[in-house]
């Protein structure tokens, strides 16, 4: 990156530019003199002082007190991560106040479904949700937007991923991957929409893909909200993945253990591969009052239709129940997540 390039990021992040030149200029220098700074870096003598004093009240640089008087840069590790923790306390401070803003005027919370303009910003969407999903990525797209995901997809090792597409054959950078399942999309109209869902957290979905001249009138609709996000995962599997043809299987042994989920179907996707009689455990909630809950024991057996899905776990006092997924109304637990080794 080009000095000029350094300076305009600095900049962004409330330093002047003479700051932002001193401040690489010290890194380059080390502990300096004042006028050791304005001869390296060209501010005027008549601004330096005010400069390095500057960059001390904000951060950048510690002052060594001394005959004569010396101007250390912080490290800038040091001050990299505290704009990063500071950045991250002033977007979640704004995130409070746009949302307390929101209903203030409108008497109601923020929508759960917002419409993203351009496909520029979709392609940006669907990576945040790839990049934050915490334990399960699903995807159910034509391998032309697939492949728009790929720096996002192979970084990911950490989390359990289901890849739905149209593959002829499917490229190395994915079946080559561990904690991934694949499958080949049925015939038409099994792709006619795009599904990248995140945990219960992120959902991102279109229809077509646009041709080249159509990207900036395109539009696609993401969701923050994990009663909308039940429903597109179960739409995810019973119209997709359950009339698609899995080409790779995960590999479980290299898996680290626990293997954590946060949906039913993921769960018996996985069972039916790896098979039932493994120890699990599930963090939910009762559905005879409520209550949250933790049930450890195995998994003897388990259900799965178009309508229903669940697991029969035995605990070590030898007691049977029933767990489903988030909104169950028929089992004894409403899991939230699932904890497998």
């Amino acid at each position: 990156m080009i000095k000029e390039e350094i300076i305009q990021k600095l900049q962004k992040f409330g330093l002047t530019k003479y700051e932002s030149l001193a401040y690489i200029t010290l890194l380059k220098l080390g502990p300096s003199k004042a006028t050791d700074v304005t001869r390296e870096s060209g501010i005027p003598h008549t601004r330096i002082y005010d400069v390095l004093s500057s960059l001390s009240k904000k951060g950048f640089v510690d002052v060594m007190h001394g005959t004569p008087r010396l101007y250390a840069p912080v490290n800038p590790e040091l001050v990299l991560e505290r704009l990063k923790k500071e950045l991250i306390e002033d977007i979640e401070n704004l995130k409070r106040a746009f949302e307390d803003l929101y209903k203030e005027t409108h008497g109601e919370e923020l929508p759960e479904i917002w419409t993203i303009h351009g496909f520029e910003n979709t392609v940006e969407r669907a990576e945040y949700i790839i990049r934050a999903a915490k334990h399960e990525v699903l995807i159910n797209t034509p391998f032309e937007f697939l492949k728009q995901l790929r720096d996002a997809i192979e970084r990911r090792d950490d989390v359990l991923m289901i890849i739905i597409s149209n593959f002829e054959n499917a490229p190395k950078w994915l079946s080559e991957k561990e904690n991934v399942i694949l499958a080949k999309s049925g015939e038409a109209p099994w792709l006619m929409g795009t599904w990248v869902i995140g945990d219960v957290n992120y959902a991102l979905f279109f229809g077509t893909l646009p041709e080249n001249k159509g990207k900036e009138r395109f539009y696609s609709f993401w969701a923050k909200s994990a009663k909308l996000i039940q429903n597109y995962v179960h739409w995810f599997y019973t119209m997709y993945f359950d009339n698609s043809r899995k080409i790779k299987e995960l590999d479980y042994d290299k898996l680290g253990k626990p293997v954590v989920l946060t949906h039913i179907r993921t769960i018996i996707t996985v069972l039916k591969s790896v098979g039932t009689n493994r120890k699990i455990e599930v963090i939910g909630r009762s559905l005879k009052d409520k209550t949250q809950v933790k049930v450890v024991g195995r998994v003897i057996n388990f259900e799965y239709t178009p309508l229903t899905a669940n697991i029969t776990i035995e605990t070590e006092k030898g007691e049977k129940l029933r767990v489903g997924g988030l909104g169950s109304y028929l089992e004894d637990i409403e899991g939230e997540v699932f904890l497998l080794y």
